[in-house]
């Protein structure tokens, strides 16, 4: 799966084999089979695991943030961990989604990636806004920050001249923080 991961991010799906993915492996195409019945049940495995994985991981990291005394600079340096991260998944994301289009397996394991992520800003989110936000209100605000990362991170990679996406991270914490700190907000001591 592994070996599958860097081809799939690095030549896309399309343009990886099961042989190259045997051949970086170091396996055999009957070692392959074994696990997989095909190259589309590794993309799948990877999905899945993201959804695991990531999540999780991402989760951790912005609670610990929004949860410490300087919630706003350790939310930017959680935000900056996810650009770094998202620098090396984002074009496997755009694949996933290009092959999602045509694919319900592919389509519904993305979702349901999409949906975890979702959840964990939502849930992230919830102490800050809860006095403010209904249920729909704050999955729509989950859906804009998930949507906005993503966004930045697509607009980065396509235009790295014209789009730093830490630096555009950096920026709007900076704007944010401001902001709380004259509303007297809680996320900013």
């Amino acid at each position: 799966m592994h070996a599958a991961w860097h081809l799939f991010r690095d030549n896309g799906f399309d343009q990886t084999s099961v042989d190259d993915i045997c051949a970086a492996a170091g396996a055999s195409k009957g070692a392959f089979y074994w696990h997989y019945d095909s190259k589309q049940a590794v993309f799948l495995d990877i999905l899945e695991g993201w959804t695991r994985d990531i999540v999780d991981q991402m989760m951790g990291q912005f609670l610990q943030a929004v949860r410490s005394a300087d919630a706003i600079a350790e939310t930017t340096l959680a935000l900056e961990r996810e650009i770094r991260r998202g620098r090396v998944i984002v074009p496997l994301w755009i694949d996933f989604t290009i092959h999602a289009r045509h694919d319900a397996k592919v389509r519904e394991a993305l979702a349901q990636f999409y949906r975890r992520a979702r959840s964990a800003i939502a849930d992230l989110l919830r102490p800050e806004v809860a006095d403010r936000l209904d249920d729909a209100g704050l999955q729509g605000l989950a859906a804009t920050v998930f949507g906005a990362y993503c966004g930045l991170m697509i607009q980065e990679m396509v235009d790295p001249d014209g789009v730093n996406a830490q630096a555009a991270v950096q920026r709007f914490m900076g704007m944010l923080g401001g902001l709380l700190r004259e509303a007297g907000a809680g996320l900013v001591s």
